[in-house]
């Protein structure tokens, strides 16, 4: 994959993020850690989620543009910039909907341990700019085999 279709997928990959957030009407199986971060929270709200998932997708040596991807399950309490969760309009369900999806990396975040299949707890951060949010993975831990997910929206 080139580098202007890396760019294209994750843009879409961010529209997508946005557009949907309030498909969720499941209760969460486990809760969520959801910390604001009060000092720049006017200009620049900051959101940390905690959430479980499925590895599909490592970057590599032979393919290091390859994005890290996850299938997550659901977020209830996914927030828009001003602090609210999100809602569907059509359907009144909060938050974001399970979905598999591109996670960028925070430099600090090794995935040296990981192979696509396993079952992992990440926390990504949110940063909300003027129209939509920059998100990153903070923390990355490899959870048993037979961890059951919730896929269920």
């Amino acid at each position: 994959m080139n580098h202007a279709t890396k760019i294209v997928c994750a843009s879409a990959a961010v529209v997508a993020l946005v557009s949907l957030m309030g498909c969720s009407d499941a209760a969460p199986e486990t809760p969520q850690d959801t910390t604001t971060d009060t000092t720049s929270a006017a200009k620049h709200p900051t959101y940390s989620y905690t959430v479980r998932g499925k590895v599909t997708t490592l970057p590599s040596a032979e393919r290091p543009m390859d994005d890290f991807m996850i299938h997550h399950e659901a977020i209830h309490d996914f927030k828009n910039r001003d602090g609210v969760v999100f809602e569907n309009a059509a359907t009144g369900t909060l938050g974001m909907k399970s979905m598999t999806m591109p996670f960028p990396l925070d430099e600090s975040v090794s995935l040296d341990d990981l192979a696509v299949g396993d079952i992992i707890e990440f926390t990504f951060v949110t940063v909300w700019g003027d129209s939509y949010p920059e998100y990153k993975v903070t923390k990355v831990t490899k959870l048993a085999a037979d961890t059951k997910l919730d896929f269920e929206n």
